[in-house]
């Protein structure tokens, strides 16, 4: 069977490689979904969902550095391998090396939001397999995330507890302890749906969060 391969390249100017072309996992699967940011001395962190246990998926990350080498475990350190399927990573630098990590996950049997903190040796720094950072009634999806300033994050979603889908927030500290109301604080609660949350830190421990609005029904609004 073919192997398909996450791979990661950098290019300069008039499209001249820096980089080999850097495999960094490698999976039977179809192609896991990734995402990556600066490691802030040159290089990446990638994370990705990946089919590696052969009955769910789980999240793994990887650093390489400037010259595109990887850093971490060969194919990449484990960010959560808990029951059923984890999806979507999405994660923030924690401004020490490091990045913070939040996903949609599945082992409950509804779809939630956890998050966990690899430092920069590579090694997850919270609960193993993650944070709960909600677990309300139904599921929810969208999930991304922005730093806190302070080496934590702040994760948005959209949620499914209510009559039709809103939009939530919660933070994480450093720590890796859940901040504000337990599952989330209600940013948009207006009738019909609120879909697609994208955040950004507000540069002041808080978050700028927008999102695709349906409350008037002819058409979504921002």
């Amino acid at each position: 069977m073919t192997r398909r391969r996450l791979t990661l390249c950098a290019a300069v100017a008039a499209l001249l490689l820096a980089w080999r072309s850097a495999a960094i996992a490698g999976t039977p699967a179809p192609p896991p979904l990734a995402a990556s940011i600066p490691d802030g001395a040159g290089g990446t962190i990638v994370v990705w969902e990946e089919f590696r246990s052969a009955t769910n998926y789980d999240i793994y990350a990887q650093k390489l550095n400037a010259a595109g080498v990887t850093q971490w475990a060969t194919g990449g350190v484990v960010v959560c391998a808990a029951a059923d399927r984890q999806q979507s990573p999405q994660l923030v630098s924690d401004g020490a090396g490091g990045a913070i990590v939040a996903w949609l996950d599945s082992r409950s049997g509804a779809v939630h939001v956890y998050a966990q903190r690899v430092n920069a040796a590579g090694a997850p720094q919270w609960t193993p397999d993650g944070v709960a950072l909600c677990t309300a009634a139904n599921s929810e999806s969208g999930a991304q995330i922005t730093s806190d300033g302070a080496g934590g994050a702040i994760v948005v979603w959209e949620d499914g507890r209510g009559s039709s889908h809103d939009i939530y927030a919660r933070r994480v500290d450093a720590a890796g302890v859940p901040q504000w109301t337990l599952d989330g604080v209600a940013l948009c609660t207006a009738p019909r749906d609120q879909v697609t949350p994208q955040v950004a830190s507000d540069g002041a421990g808080g978050a700028i969060v927008t999102w695709s609005d349906n409350r008037f029904i002819a058409d979504y609004d921002i």
